[in-house]
């Protein structure tokens, strides 16, 4: 069945709206991280390790973007950077400790805060949106890289 363009004009209307909860994510992102270093990180995290250009590729930005990105992350103590066994040219990524803990803490604030503004929901509301939301993102992502399956 084809959805009407006002239906569909709804929704991106909506979405123009999420900016605000993008924002309120990305305060609970650790300052120093910024919400692009936070990106990166949890791509490591999720499924490093990782070559610097694998994580271009699933943030969808430049190597150049990634790469300032990592080496920031690489300062910060939060990721490793060694040459590749494969490749010596190429770098893995992967997290220390202490990234670990960053990527622990930062989740965990993030949770609080939603917890607390969904308050009002039910577990069901959630859980489709929840589907919704997997759903969107899957649609707009190419078949190869970006964050793929979020635990």
């Amino acid at each position: 069945m084809p959805t009407s363009t006002d239906t569909v004009q709804q929704l991106v209307r909506q979405l123009y709206g999420l900016g605000l909860v993008q924002r309120e994510i990305n305060r609970h992102a650790l300052a120093q991280l910024g919400s692009q270093g936070f990106a990166a990180l949890a791509i490591v995290g999720l499924h490093g390790p990782l070559r610097v250009s694998d994580v271009a590729a699933r943030l969808h930005v430049d190597l150049s973007v990634a790469s300032r990105q990592v080496a920031a992350l690489d300062r910060a103590g939060h990721v490793t950077r060694t040459p590749d066994g494969d490749d010596r040219r190429a770098l893995v990524v992967a997290l220390t400790d202490g990234g670990r803990d960053v990527l622990r803490d930062t989740h965990r604030r993030m949770v609080t805060a939603f917890k607390e503004a969904l308050t009002g929901w039910s577990e069901d509301e959630i859980s489709a949106l929840t589907a919704g939301l997997a759903r969107l993102r899957s649609d707009f992502e190419p078949k190869t890289g970006g964050w793929g399956p979020i635990p």
